[in-house]
């Protein structure tokens, strides 16, 4: 019994105790509980504007190391990124600006590859969107066109000795007498003042039909002008800023 007591007996040494008082001593047994995984920081991922990076940059210049940081520069799709702690996948950190278009433009699809509009589908869009045309005149004369664009060469489809063979001749005749170049005024990208572009019509056949796709070149070198110039501006304010950090182009 004298042994067990010996073998269960704690020393404890209270530092600066003069013995004035109780000192009350509570010993706790069984197993420590497990102490709580360490988590990784957070990292930061934002994407905003262009101007984001510039903003983040020049409020937290001071707290980054500029050797362990770059911006990626893509002018195809108008943005710029900026990467710190490139090598630490805990603290990585990544914000990227971008240009972004109006809704408006991407509705009406002007230049894209994957719009397609029906004729008579397109007028009724422009009925409703004649807000964007200066001359309401020439969006009402555009309505009617497109509106009656199908029936209007189907009859000639019919009247012809050769339908099938015809048919995309009869469709090109009237897209290039029918169908002129038009002008709206509307925004295209956020943040810019309106644009007053030329838009032009192209067109093809997909099952038989005619579906019509709206192309400006104009538009085209306009938003180009404007987007380089705008990343131009942001990368030499970005290497005011942080000159340390290396700016590459894709």
């Amino acid at each position: 019994m004298e042994n067990q007591n010996k073998e269960q007996a704690v020393n404890i040494n209270i530092a600066n105790y003069t013995g004035e008082k109780p000192v009350e001593v509570i010993i706790r047994k069984g197993e420590a509980a497990t102490p709580l995984e360490t988590k990784a920081p957070l990292a930061i991922n934002f994407i905003g504007t262009l101007s984001s990076v510039t903003e983040w940059l020049s409020k937290r210049v001071s707290e980054i190391n500029q050797k362990t940081a770059h911006v990626e520069v893509d002018r195809d799709s108008n943005s710029i990124t900026l990467i710190l702690d490139e090598n630490d996948p805990y603290k990585k950190t990544v914000i990227i600006g971008t240009i972004d278009f109006t809704e408006e433009y991407k509705s009406i699809g002007i230049n894209n590859d994957n719009t397609l509009w029906e004729p008579i589908k397109l007028g009724q869009y422009f009925r409703v969107h004649r807000s964007l045309f200066p001359d309401k005149s020439e969006c009402a004369t555009l309505v009617s066109k497109l509106t009656h664009f199908t029936a209007k060469t189907q009859t000639e489809i019919e009247k012809s000795k050769d339908p099938s063979g015809s048919r995309a001749d009869i469709y090109r005749q009237t897209v290039e007498s029918d169908l002129k170049k038009f002008t709206v005024v509307m925004g295209v990208i956020k943040g810019m003042p309106k644009l007053t572009i030329e838009v032009e019509f192209d067109h093809y056949i997909v099952d038989r039909m005619c579906v019509l796709q709206l192309v400006s070149p104009d538009c085209k070198d306009k938003v180009e002008e404007y987007t380089d110039r705008c990343i131009d501006e942001q990368l030499g304010k970005i290497k005011e800023i942080a000159p340390e950090i290396a700016i590459l182009e894709k």
